[in-house]
């Protein structure tokens, strides 16, 4: 009875993430995609404290109890249409020296809305092993690459591997909304 209990429950929570409010978020004119409506967009001051790098993102988003993440960035290497090989060769080798292990469910180029993307979608693991520590983290990612002005624009999806089943609809609904069209 409480393995049936337990089981209702992890569905009917699945079933609220799935049937979850979707609301469109601009970055401009030409870039928009949806994310939940309860996920919160980060102020300036989270972003920075959260994700330390030396560009800041575009947004952020944030689940309530912060274990779900959803940013837009860019970087500056140039990346022309028509490059997308060598650029998903190019993130593939950085994904795969990032973390201990990769396993990739999705792993291509793809059009969505229009344009085409890199997509990798894939669940990592990484050990911490040293005097203080020695365990591991299993997370869930799916990110995506896209040419936008001469530049990369990557949007990024992220949890912990333990709630990929809850949050991976949510994932592809959001990568799958994404629109960039060129100024």
């Amino acid at each position: 009875m409480k393995k049936f209990i337990c089981l209702a429950i992890l569905l009917n929570t699945t079933c609220l993430f799935a049937q979850e409010k979707m609301v469109t978020h601009k970055i401009n004119d030409e870039i928009s995609y949806v994310v939940p409506e309860s996920f919160n967009l980060m102020s300036k001051g989270d972003r920075i404290e959260k994700y330390v790098s030396s560009r800041e993102p575009l947004a952020m988003h944030s689940s309530v109890d912060g274990e779900i993440n959803y940013g837009v960035n860019w970087n500056p290497m140039q990346w022309m249409d028509g490059d997308e090989q060598m650029i998903h060769d190019f993130y593939k080798a950085s994904i795969l020296s990032m973390f201990d292990q990769v396993e990739f469910i999705q792993n291509e180029i793809k059009e969505i809305n229009g344009k085409k993307f890199v997509v990798f979608e894939f669940i990592s693991m990484l050990r911490t092993e040293n005097a203080f520590s020695n365990k591991s983290s299993r997370n869930y990612t799916y990110i995506q690459y896209t040419s936008y002005n001469e530049q990369v624009l990557l949007f990024n999806f992220a949890c912990k591997a333990r709630l990929m089943n809850q949050w991976q609809p949510v994932a592809n609904d959001i990568m799958n909304s994404v629109k960039v069209k060129e100024k």
